[in-house]
């Protein structure tokens, strides 16, 4: 997918608000002009100063303190307007740039004077000498030149607005604890009841189960979507009659709080009571079946080729030139609006009204009728944006998960409330039931990538910070979402976990090793039942730069390798086949590479050919693999956004000499998987450094570890 590449992590705890006046203890900072070949410094009037970053990154230096603090000041404030929003911005001492990615902070757009605030106490503590002085490291979002205004930068105190605001961080961050905790227990535990089936049809869901002779009364207890089973927020409780075994039926749908509620999602948990509440005895389960609205087809990839990031264009023949027979679709749910326009396409779910922006539609409408043609098979990448994002900020402040945190370039979506569960499930119907008509007149969704690069969340799927556990918890919920909806209406619909290329390592203490949460995504499907998902992973070499994975270090041939990359695909391809790993025991899961490409540094001919022979080893690799799917390579075009790679199979469509020229990557992608392959990929062996492709395979076993939970 088309996003903007950068290392590091945005600072925790940032403070971002508009304010209307300073406090009157601040103590005001003065600003050292100060010019460099990369950027462009100028005091435009009095106390406002305009940085023009080219492509580079400015530093704003301000003049050493010349007083003692008094010892309350710990943020750092100043007013900004910035049309365009930065990709980052680091406080540092010194201008001392050793541990910027642990201190990194977006920068959002700010079409007005806006004030931002941060905490630097951390950073006040290292101005030991005279001469020490705070600076700002402020990184562009593109490679054109961006201007920033800034003025009256000051350090001052917390308010009392934000004391309260840290109290309630405080709060929140014990009730985090408690949660993982109380799931941690709940996984593991050896339950003695079982409930051991959910069917959902058209009209009910019926609940079957044993108590196994359990003393004493056992209620069957209704944990909606929307409540966290720890906490026992039941919204349904009946008595099982004696003896052992039970079957209850329920109505489909239950009225919660004047709201409609679909029983589809619920969890079903068997409970006793005790003087201190309910104590679980059953691990909750979610639906085993769904009865689909129509019997479609099962449609497979017909070859291991894909395009990523596929959109109807003047350069969609290269689906039939490639012989692509996969895509993925980036999916932004800011198409839904609360209210209607001109515009919007209105459509009922759950007794209400939503509306759909006719414009974003009409777009997808076009890509997905043109694959449909084609008889290629779609992954949609769902894609949820923050409040800011959103054209309905109403619709946009149901999404955004209520601990998102702004460093977050995507939220999580919000399902911690009825209504805003009933929205984003009413966004995922309408998405469903438009793409899997049996007449595909619209066009046909297959399979269901859940948000992105989940492992990295902190960026890309935000849920503030949460320990891996609690973050799956979150996360499974909204893959079963998915599933069940498009359930409704394809019995063969799969969702898709999607990750780095991080596998034990990760890319910093806010994101999480990939092999973790797919261990934890088992113990999940183990214990409240499996249901039909699959892996969309992003391979990169080591660094993404570098064309040639061969020479990655961090990529080893077991289970404990800190990185997958093209290398050591093998490792991937051992772990979905793994038993454990299987559908219900007995079926391989889908396991695509979803996003990757090998990058060319520049568009010189050892750069290009560089790109190339990685293409190669990487098709060679794949072809090796037959866990792996399929291969929807991104990019198709060169980006500017993605921080000065060039991982298309094109170039940039505004390059001065050949705008969206093809690449020798994209005559190696042609080739592949036909009878030109051999002829085709001769080349890359000179630059690999081997005699035949088969010294590239790894053939040794790979174990797996083979404990649940």
């Amino acid at each position: 997918m088309s996003k903007k590449r950068f290392v590091g992590l945005l600072l925790i705890g940032a403070l971002l608000f508009v304010s209307q006046s300073h406090a009157q203890d601040a103590v005001p900072l003065s600003v050292a002009p100060k010019e460099s070949k990369g950027f462009v410094m100028k005091e435009v009037e009095k106390g406002v100063f305009e940085v023009t970053t080219a492509p580079n990154d400015a530093v704003i230096e301000f003049a050493p303190l010349k007083e003692q603090l008094p010892e309350d000041v710990a943020v750092l404030s100043f007013d900004y307007f910035c049309a365009s929003g930065m990709e980052f911005m680091v406080v540092t001492v010194n201008n001392d740039r050793s541990r910027i990615e642990e201190n990194m902070i977006r920068l959002p757009i700010a079409e007005g004077w806006s004030t931002f605030s941060v905490d630097v106490s951390d950073k006040l503590k290292q101005l030991k000498s005279p001469n020490d002085f705070l600076s700002l490291l402020i990184v562009p979002n593109a490679a054109k030149p961006t201007t920033m205004r800034i003025k009256s930068p000051r350090l001052r105190a917390y308010t009392e607005k934000e004391i309260a605001q840290n109290r309630q961080k405080a709060e929140r961050e014990a009730r985090e604890k408690r949660l993982n905790h109380d799931i941690d227990v709940y996984l593991k535990k050896d339950h003695p009841c079982q409930v051991t089936d959910v069917k959902v049809t058209d009209e009910g869901v019926e609940v079957a189960g044993n108590i196994k002779g359990m003393p004493g009364d056992v209620y069957l207890c209704e944990v909606p979507m929307f409540g966290d089973l720890t906490d026992l927020t039941f919204i349904t409780e009946k008595k099982i009659d004696k003896p052992t075994n039970f079957k209850l039926k329920f109505d489909r749908y239950a009225q919660v709080d004047g709201r409609q509620y679909d029983r589809l999602y619920s969890r079903w948990v068997l409970a006793q009571k005790s003087q201190k509440g309910y104590l679980i005895c059953s691990h909750g389960r979610y639906a085993d079946d769904v009865k689909a609205q129509y019997d479609l087809p099962h449609e497979v990839v017909a070859t291991k080729k894909g395009i990523g990031g596929f959109h109807d264009g003047p350069y969609a023949s290269d689906a039939d030139s490639l012989q692509a027979t996969s895509i993925t679709v980036n999916i932004w749910l800011g198409f839904m609006r609360l209210t209607p326009s001109d515009n919007s396409i209105p459509f009922e779910y759950n007794g209400k009204t939503y509306y759909a922006d006719k414009k974003t539609i009409d777009g997808f409408d076009k890509t997905l009728q043109f694959a449909a043609s084609k008889n290629m098979i779609v992954s949609a990448i769902i894609l949820v944006a923050p409040e800011r994002a959103f054209a309905d900020k109403a619709a946009g402040k149901l999404f955004e998960h209520p601990d998102f945190d702004p460093a977050g370039i995507y939220t999580m979506p919000n399902m911690t409330t009825l209504e805003s569960l009933n929205l984003y499930a009413a966004a995922i119907d309408f998405l469903a039931s438009r793409y899997n008509r049996p007449d595909k007149k619209y066009g046909r969704i297959h399979h269901w990538i859940a948000h992105n690069e989940v492992d990295a969340g902190w960026v890309w799927t935000n849920a503030g910070i949460k320990t891996p556990l609690r973050f799956m918890d979150i996360y499974v919920k909204s893959m079963r979402l998915l599933y069940y909806t498009a359930r409704k209406y394809n019995p063969h619909a799969e969702v898709l976990i999607t990750l780095t290329h991080y596998w034990q390592s990760r890319h910093n203490e806010y994101c999480y090793p990939s092999a973790q949460l797919l261990d934890l995504l088992l113990d999940y499907t183990e214990a409240e039942g499996d249901f039909k998902w699959g892996v969309a992973h992003h391979p990169y070499p080591q660094s993404l730069f570098e064309p040639k994975a061969w020479l990655d270090t961090e990529a080893t041939f077991d289970y404990n390798t800190p990185l997958i990359t093209f290398k050591n695909l093998e490792v991937l391809d051992a772990w979905i086949k793994q038993p454990r790993a299987l559908y219900k025991g007995k079926e391989k899961r889908t396991l695509y590479l979803s996003e990757q490409n090998p990058n060319s540094k520049d568009y010189s001919e050892e750069a290009l050919l560089e790109q190339a022979a990685g293409m190669a080893y990487a098709l060679k690799k794949l072809e090796a693999c037959d866990g792996i799917d399929a291969y929807q390579m991104h990019g198709w075009f060169d980006q500017r956004g993605e921080g000065g790679l060039r991982i298309g199979i094109r170039r940039f469509p505004d390059d001065k000499d050949d705008p969206s020229g093809r690449k020798p990557a994209w005559f190696v992608f042609q080739a592949f998987g036909t009878d030109r392959e051999e002829e085709a990929f001769e080349f890359a062996k000179k630059i690999i450094g081997i005699d035949s492709w088969d010294q590239i395979i790894y053939k040794e076993p790979i174990a797996m570890p083979t404990q649940s939970k």
